[in-house]
């Protein structure tokens, strides 16, 4: 599976397909805060993208001894998932101005998210496996 196809802004994939993949999770994260038990669904969201992106990591054949490898593949597949969950969370029970500003402070944040820095600092503190 070419996970690089799917998320940005790890490959040159589809960038359509990438746009897609957030705004469907941006609207789970909508559909999760509007609901009774937004507060659980929260944090089982958050909890079960980080599990997909661990699992999208393991798809890339990046082995998890390799740490700052590992740490770098993560970051990009599940930070952009996470923001856009929480940017639909978060706007559920906004007014539509503040849903506007909530989805362009995600956006720029995961514009300016310093993806190699972090990685570049992640290889710096954990040891090569």
């Amino acid at each position: 599976m070419n996970v690089d196809a799917i998320l940005p802004p790890i490959g040159s994939g589809d960038p359509a397909l990438a746009a897609a993949v957030l705004l469907a999770v941006l609207v789970i994260g909508f559909l999760s805060g509007r609901a009774s038990k937004r507060f659980g669904l929260l944090v089982g969201g958050l909890l079960a993208l980080v599990v997909a992106g661990g699992a999208l990591t393991m798809l890339t054949g990046v082995r998890m001894a390799d740490r700052p490898a590992w740490f770098g593949v993560l970051l990009p597949l599940t930070v952009p998932l996470l923001v856009a969950f929480l940017a639909g969370w978060l706007g559920a029970r906004a007014s539509w101005f503040a849903r506007i500003v909530i989805v362009a402070v995600a956006v720029l944040l995961l514009a300016a998210f310093p993806y190699a820095a972090i990685t570049a600092a992640t290889a710096e503190v954990l040891p090569a496996g």
